[in-house]
């Protein structure tokens, strides 16, 4: 009883400091599992290859990813500058779903195709989620 008394002080201190830590175990993930959803790394992918023709004004590509499994959604949409030649820029979009949905880890192709108006001169150029990759064109049919 004596020593609860003399260290009345330091007692609680440390309680507090357990509880605390305690805390932080228990909310620490709750808080960080959010942003890490948010901010997952999307897999690797340096180059896209894709078919392109031209007609009447319009480009058309076409072609696929390879990605980690069917949770990976992938859009894409063309942004033309005006200029000329136009500075066209393919913006894809990789993210993984929301959700619980628990994912077979299989490699999983996604095809895309993506058709905007621009000169046939024009200057294309490709990023996924904002980085630059490098765009190889296939094969490509030009008609007038």
């Amino acid at each position: 009883m004596d020593f609860y008394k003399e260290n009345k002080k330091w007692v609680l201190v440390l309680a507090s400091v357990i509880v605390i830590v305690i805390l932080i175990a228990v909310f620490g993930n709750t808080f960080s599992d959010g942003n890490l959803n948010d901010k997952k790394e999307i897999p690797i992918i340096d180059s896209i290859s894709a078919y392109h023709s031209y007609e009447s004004g319009l480009h058309n590509y076409r072609g696929s990813l390879t990605l980690p499994n069917p949770c990976y959604i992938l859009s894409v949409d063309a942004v033309v500058r005006e200029s000329f030649p136009e500075d066209v820029t393919i913006r894809f979009t990789v993210q993984e779903e929301k959700g619980d949905k628990v994912c077979a880890q299989v490699l999983t192709e996604k095809g895309f195709r993506i058709i905007f108006q621009a000169s046939k001169e024009a200057k294309v150029q490709a990023v996924i989620n904002d980085v630059p990759v490098q765009f190889n064109i296939e094969k490509e049919t030009i008609t007038k």
